[in-house]
């Protein structure tokens, strides 16, 4: 008998439909690109629209399964999945005139991400590994390719390729885990794994936990996994990198949430330290690193990882605050985070060989050349640094308090320290828009000097950030009892 509804697995055909035809349609629109941005912006707002329609489906019957239990829609992942849209949503508008100044503008591009997206929800609304994977592996392979957009230029093929070798690499470690996962489980639903987990535990079953653990911190950039991030970030054209830093973490981390709290939250006295080592070292190696850089793009590299690893604190708490926890975080940091590379996007200058004005020294004086293009980007360094109002101090706190609850005193301790050490590097980003004289070859820019369609991601991306940081009950709320839905 044929399990299969629909209605279901619409937001994944939605973006998988519209991908496939505006990558039809570039010989057609291969002079005039932007034209394929509307039918990746119709793609997503279907897919949107189909999220929430399952939302209110969601809340009337409880979780929606269909293909025999390959596909799981519950308000867990359709949270997620309304983030990653959100994020995919923004990435277009931010990329609309970015790619045609770059001298990038392949329509190819607007096919690619409607894809990437569709493999991430493919990845968040399952509780089946094999499809854990195969979202994993289509989102990964149109980033690998997104990545390396701007060909002629070296630093960028060699991001791709380095992106792309040790995906593949942590493609294996989840294929050899999920090979020895089934052989102790006989299924690879997690449900299934969580029966074995508690009734009969082997060797062959940690094993394979840790290989797709070890491939799930390749994914999240979680140190020691972490050295293909500042060389994808700084290749990738500026769009491409905000939306890998804010819409990939989302997506490992909410499959991560599914299979460590969720499939082995009886057993997490085994991965509970492992976890909390990576969090320690994450937070404070990519912190430290981070003093050192004078790029703009490789500094919110190490960023991103950092943040990495206050997410991973949240995973060793109580599962009904590690599920609220990060969710908040994550639309707080996709918010924060997209912004900021769209500003960096605003400011940066390049062309097919080279990119120019992501040094530090390049922003000198900026607050004075473009005062609204600054206030944004002073809302969005703020909020990474965790000072209120805004929606990183927020998530930073509900994080902490969660720690301290579960009584993780030592990551408590040890996140605060590391968020004090963030705080000077994204604060000195301010002293130099703020409070330094710009070099004296510096041509005054129009006031705010952003394209109509980049001014939209700036002032969401703002508005968004401040709204979380002083109404952050509104997205908590939404998250409340969603951890006794993960499997």
């Amino acid at each position: 008998m044929v399990d299969f509804q629909l209605p279901v697995v619409m937001p994944i055909v939605a973006l998988a439909v519209f991908g496939l035809y505006t990558l039809l349609m570039v010989p057609l629109f291969r002079d005039r690109a932007r034209v394929l941005a509307f039918f990746a912006l119709l793609g997503i707002g279907l897919a949107g629209l189909f999220t929430w329609k399952l939302w209110g489906a969601w809340r009337g019957v409880g979780a929606l399964e269909t293909a025999h239990g390959m596909v799981r829609v519950d308000g867990f992942g359709l949270l997620v999945s309304g983030v990653l849209l959100g994020a995919g949503a923004l990435t277009v508008f931010a990329s609309v005139r970015f790619l045609q100044r770059e001298d990038a503008d392949f329509g190819e591009f607007y096919a690619l991400l409607p894809l990437a997206l569709a493999g991430m929800l493919t990845m968040v609304n399952t509780t089946h590994l094999m499809m854990v994977l195969i979202g994993l592996e289509v989102f990964s392979l149109a980033l690998y390719v997104m990545t390396g957009m701007t060909r002629q230029r070296a630093r960028s093929v060699e991001g791709a390729l380095k992106y792309f070798l040790l995906g593949a690499f942590a493609s294996g470690f989840f294929v050899y885990g999920l090979a020895l996962l089934y052989g102790a489980c006989g299924s690879l639903d997690m449900r299934a794994v969580a029966d074995q987990a508690v009734r009969a535990p082997s060797p062959m079953l940690w094993l394979g936990m840790g290989l797709v653990l070890v491939a799930f911190a390749f994914k999240i950039a979680a140190v020691p996994f972490h050295h293909w991030v500042p060389d994808a970030y700084m290749g990738a054209p500026t769009n491409v990198t905000g939306f890998m830093a804010a819409a990939t973490k989302t997506a490992a981390f909410a499959a991560l949430l599914r299979f460590l709290p969720g499939a082995f939250g009886e057993q997490s006295s085994v991965w509970v330290p492992i976890i909390t080592w990576l969090a320690i070292l994450t937070m404070t190696v990519a912190n430290l690193v981070a003093l050192a850089q004078r790029n703009i793009k490789r500094l919110l590299a190490f960023s991103s990882i950092s943040h990495a690893g206050y997410l991973l604190i949240a995973l060793v708490c109580r599962p009904e605050r590690a599920v609220s926890a990060v969710l908040y975080y994550l639309a707080a940091y996709a918010f924060m985070t997209i912004g900021a590379f769209a500003v960096a996007a605003a400011v940066g200058r390049g062309d097919a060989r080279s990119e120019e004005g992501y040094e530090l020294e390049d922003w000198g004086g900026l607050g004075w050349q473009r005062p609204a293009l600054s206030v944004a980007m002073t809302v969005f360094m703020l909020s990474l640094a965790g000072i209120p109002p805004t929606a990183g101090f927020f998530g930073k706190y509900v994080i902490f308090q969660a720690a301290i609850e579960a009584e993780r005193y030592l990551l408590a301790i040890v996140g605060v320290l590391n968020a004090v050490i963030g705080a000077y590097y994204y604060l000195r980003v301010l002293v130099y828009i703020w409070m330094r004289e710009p070099e004296e070859e510096a041509v005054p820019a129009p006031w705010f000097g952003v394209t109509f369609s980049m001014a939209v991601v700036l002032v969401v991306a703002v508005v968004g950030t401040l709204y979380l940081g002083i109404v952050p009950e509104v997205l908590l709320r939404a998250t409340r009892g969603l951890a006794a839905v993960l499997l």
